[in-house]
């Protein structure tokens, strides 16, 4: 399912920034949140879906799910802006990024994929960091194994799922309180209401 609720084949795709040997983009923590912020919300924004991710100081990769090239490219370019707006104005530097090109080669095949996913979280090595222990990249979210106990899982409020998600997911069948009249209906799979006495 893609941010905007919608069901379809998807792509993967490796989303960098190229040319960016010089430039200082990420400086200190609060760069190095919002850069990372920039690529979830211009993800949600361009509806596709974050892999993996890793930002270092001068760049950032993501592997994405994209219905199409089109909406990879799109992404990257929305990325780029963000990245744009956020070091220019914290800094001051305009057209910082003028000369840097995105790409967004679609991964056509399972070596690829496969590769792509683990050279994304070894950018971190570029910042002289371990991949395990690296905080701006999502290495451990994905190869973590399993949730630690008392970590957060995967929940999600129902008021977030999308109406398809919930249709999707398994309801319970409650038992009806005194009082209470049960209707089933297609949307809503159990409602319960008080009855009314006359």
């Amino acid at each position: 399912t893609l941010p905007d609720g919608t069901i379809g084949n998807v792509q993967p795709f490796h989303i960098f920034l190229e040319g960016l040997e010089k430039a200082v983009l990420c400086r200190d923590d609060k760069d190095y949140d919002a850069f990372v912020k920039i690529i979830c919300l211009a993800a949600r924004r361009k509806n596709v879906i974050v892999v993996i991710y890793t930002v270092v100081s001068n760049h950032s990769h993501a592997t994405v799910l994209a219905l199409c090239q089109e909406d990879a490219d799109s992404y990257g370019e929305e990325v780029k802006k963000m990245a744009s707006m956020w070091v220019s104005g914290r800094y001051g530097e305009r057209k910082l990024l003028r000369g840097t090109d995105i790409k967004a080669p679609c991964l056509d095949s399972d070596w690829y994929v496969r590769n792509a996913l683990a050279y994304v979280p070894r950018n971190a090595l570029d910042n002289g960091c371990n991949v395990n222990e690296y905080r701006w990249s999502g290495y451990r979210a994905m190869f973590r194994g399993r949730i630690p106990p008392g970590a957060p899982g995967p929940v999600r409020k129902v008021a977030e799922m999308t109406r398809m998600t919930q249709a999707a997911a398994p309801t319970p069948t409650p038992t009806p309180a005194a009082g209470q009249t049960m209707v089933t209906n297609r949307q809503t799979r159990v409602y319960a209401r008080p009855s009314t006495a006359s």
